[in-house]
C-alpha cells in the first residue's frame, strides 16, 4: 500500500513538473513564421489527433507560431476566423456570466475553442445563421494547433505581420481591378477606358510572386478584359459603314502598326531560325490585330514585349494535339487540344510553334487565351510546347 502510495505521488510530481517545465519553456518562447509544408494540413482546435479539424491549410501558407505544445505548434487564429457566443449571457456587449464557452460554430455541438469571464467585453454581429448567437473575432488567447512535421521556420514574426500586409493589398488590388473590368465590360467599345484595370492586373502579377492565387486570378482578368476589349472593337469597325477623319487615322495607324509587326516578327524568326508553315502564316494577320490593339495600352513597347508578355501570363495546359482541318469560317484554330477530362478541348495555333510536329503527341503547352468566336471551345495561341 505504501509502494502504491509513493509511486502516486511520484506520478504527479513528475507530471507537475512537466507543466511547470512547459509553461517556463513557453513564458521564454519567442513567437515565429511558419511555413506549411504539405497539402491539405489540418488544423486542429486541440493538441491531439482526436481534436475537431478547424479548416485545412494548403502548402505554402504562413501561420505564426506562439507556443510549444508537444508534438503540436499552437497557432494564432487565421485572419478572419470567426467563433461564437451564446446571447443568452450577454447584455449590452458585456459577458454576465462565468466561463461562458466560445464555439467554432453557431450551435452547442460545435468545438469549445475558448472560454470568456464574467464582465469580458465583447463586440460582435447577430449571427446571419442562427439569430441566437453572436459571431465574434476569436478571444485574444485562443490558439490552434498543426503538427510540427507539417510546419518549418520562414522568419520571425514581423515577416507574419508583413505577409498579411501584403496580402490584404492584393486583395484590394484584384477586387479594384475586377471591379473596374466589370465596369468597362458593360461599356461600348469606343467608351472603354480600361488602363486602370490593366495596370493593376499588371501589378499584380509582377510585384505579388508570393501569393500564386491571386496571380493566377491577374492573369485571367487581364486575358478577359483584353478578349472583350479585342471583340467590341471588331464589332465596332464592321458596323461603322462611314467612319470620321480621326477614325481613319486611327486605322491608319493601326495598319503601321501591322507593318511594325510583320518587320519585327521578321526579326524574330531570323533570330530564331524557325520555319514558317502556311498555317502559321495565316495566323499572323490576327496577331497583327492584337499587337496593334495592345500597342494602344502600351506605346512605344515592340513585339518582343507583346510576346515577353505573353509568355509571362502564360497559363499551362496538358493533352494531345489533333489537326481540325473543318473549312469552318471563322475557326479559332487549326489544332485541337483533348485535356485531361475527357470531355473538354480547346482551339490552338501559334505562329512560334509548328504543331505540325506534335500532332497526335502528348504535351505540356504555355498558352495564352485568344478569341474563341464564340464557339464550344475555349481558343489559346502556343507559346512554348514539351512532349511528355
Amino acid at each position: 500500500m505504501t509502494r502504491l502510495f509513493l509511486v502516486i505521488i511520484m506520478l504527479l510530481f513528475s507530471g507537475n513538473l512537466m507543466a511547470e517545465t512547459t509553461q517556463e519553456n513557453n513564458s521564454n518562447f519567442k513567437s515565429f513564421t511558419a511555413k506549411i509544408t504539405g497539402s491539405k494540413v489540418r488544423l486542429r482546435a486541440g493538441a491531439d489527433l482526436d481534436s475537431s479539424v478547424v479548416s485545412q491549410l494548403n502548402k505554402n501558407d504562413l501561420v505564426l507560431v506562439v507556443q510549444n505544445a508537444g508534438d503540436f505548434w499552437a497557432i494564432k487564429p487565421l485572419p478572419n476566423t470567426k467563433s461564437y457566443v451564446f446571447r443568452s449571457y450577454i447584455i449590452e456587449d458585456v459577458i454576465e456570466a462565468d466561463r461562458v464557452n466560445v464555439r467554432l460554430e453557431p450551435n452547442l455541438d460545435a468545438p469549445i475553442i475558448g472560454q470568456l469571464k464574467n464582465k469580458d467585453k465583447i463586440h460582435g454581429n447577430v449571427c446571419a445563421e442562427n439569430n441566437k448567437w453572436l459571431e465574434i473575432t476569436p478571444p485574444a488567447d485562443v490558439c490552434f494547433y498543426i503538427s510540427k512535421e507539417y510546419l518549418t521556420y520562414a522568419g520571425d514574426s514581423n515577416l507574419y505581420t508583413k505577409m498579411q500586409f501584403k496580402k490584404s493589398e492584393v486583395e484590394k488590388l484584384l477586387n479594384s481591378a475586377y471591379f473596374i473590368t466589370q465596369l468597362e465590360c458593360k461599356k461600348p467599345y469606343d467608351e472603354m477606358a480600361p488602363q486602370d484595370a490593366i495596370e493593376q492586373f499588371d501589378l499584380i502579377i509582377k510585384d505579388y510572386s508570393e501569393f500564386p492565387q491571386y496571380v493566377q486570378q491577374a492573369k485571367e482578368g487581364l486575358a478577359l478584359l483584353q478578349d472583350n476589349y479585342l471583340q467590341k472593337k471588331i464589332a465596332y469597325l464592321e458596323a461603322k459603314a462611314n467612319i470620321s477623319q480621326n477614325e481613319k487615322d486611327k486605322l491608319l495607324y493601326a495598319v503601321e502598326k501591322a507593318k511594325t509587326f510583320e518587320e519585327q516578327d521578321q526579326t524574330l524568326q531570323q533570330n530564331s531560325h524557325k520555319k514558317i508553315t502556311t498555317k502559321m502564316k495565316f495566323w499572323e494577320t490576327v496577331e497583327e490585330a492584337l499587337y496593334a490593339t495592345w500597342t494602344t495600352f502600351h506605346p512605344e513597347k515592340k513585339l518582343g514585349d507583346f510576346y515577353k508578355e505573353q509568355e509571362i501570363n502564360a497559363i499551362a495546359i496538358v493533352g494531345i494535339i489533333e489537326g481540325y482541318t473543318q473549312g469552318i469560317k471563322n475557326k479559332p484554330g487549326d489544332y485541337i487540344v483533348k485535356l485531361a477530362d475527357p470531355t473538354k478541348k480547346a482551339f490552338i495555333y501559334s505562329t512560334k510553334v509548328n504543331l505540325d510536329d506534335y500532332v497526335g503527341k502528348k504535351v505540356s503547352l504555355k498558352v495564352s487565351p485568344r478569341p474563341n468566336n464564340n464557339f464550344a471551345y475555349p481558343a489559346y495561341f502556343v507559346n512554348q510546347v514539351e512532349i511528355q
